[in-house]
């Protein structure tokens, strides 16, 4: 097994059949862009679905596609120690993965990992080939740009959550960015993974997933959690979700809706 490789199996990309809609206009980073640019990413892309506890990419080593996100979550994790890691930040259909493709081209070893936690469907892309487009597709390189400003933001912002706040701060936190980035009130997560991802107990994830529970926030099952009241769990979280989402706001959603 290879250092920084998730316990489950790694998966190959399945690629999904011509009947499926283009998972282009699924991803709100290719909704931004024009569709000569969008025509160009389909070309060189094949739309595939991801499978949960599927390795996109291992710690430190070559990355060989870029992923935009139709659907799903995919969790970005920073090695603590041997054969441990720790989420960094989340990409759901807000996002890519492939950030260090843009930032440093030339390095044969990116760290993080990226591993898919709720399955989906991306729009899988060769990174030489999506490099070598880049500099043509200006207005996607600025989004890009965008994106990995809110990436760097979400993650200064994670660590000081993480250093300051209670597990049931950040918890909720995370149900809130996580909700967000899939779009959905239901996610279907387990305690142990959260545990993980969190970097924190997983008697202390059940704890506090009880609490709100009994409170009327959350309905909890063994596989998954739905956000009832997103009212009273932002009460019960801390302020960041809340800078994390205008901040997302203010990089991308501007550029939805079509503002200047």
């Amino acid at each position: 097994m290879r250092d920084g490789q998730a316990t489950g199996p790694d998966l190959a990309s399945i690629v999904l059949k011509d009947t499926v809609r283009p998972l282009g206009s699924r991803n709100k980073l290719l909704r931004c862009i024009p569709e000569t640019e969008l025509a160009v990413l389909q070309s060189m892309g094949t739309d595939v679905e991801l499978k949960p506890r599927q390795v996109l990419h291992h710690w430190r080593l070559p990355m060989e596609y870029v992923y935009f996100l139709g659907s799903g979550l995919v969790s970005v994790s920073a090695k603590v120690e041997a054969g441990r890691f720790v989420e960094a930040w989340l990409v759901g259909s807000e996002g890519m993965i492939g950030a260090p493709c843009v930032l440093a081209p030339e390095d044969p070893m990116p760290p993080h990992r990226r591993v898919v936690q709720v399955g989906g469907t991306a729009l899988r892309i060769p990174a030489r080939a999506f490099l070598a487009a880049l500099d043509d597709l200006g207005v996607l390189r600025g989004v890009i740009l965008s994106y990995i400003n809110l990436v760097l933001f979400q993650t200064s912002q994670a660590g000081a959550c993480n250093s300051l706040h209670s597990v049931k701060q950040r918890l909720a936190r995370w149900l809130l960015v996580a909700a967000n980035a899939m779009g959905s009130s239901e996610l279907p997560i387990t305690h142990a993974v959260l545990a993980q991802l969190l970097g924190i107990r997983r008697a202390s994830v059940s704890e506090c997933l009880e609490v709100f529970e009994r409170a009327g926030i959350i309905r909890n099952s063994r596989a998954a959690i739905t956000l009832h009241d997103r009212d009273q769990l932002e009460h019960s979280a801390c302020s960041c979700s809340g800078l994390i989402q205008r901040e997302y706001d203010r990089q991308i959603g501007r550029r939805l809706r079509g503002d200047n």
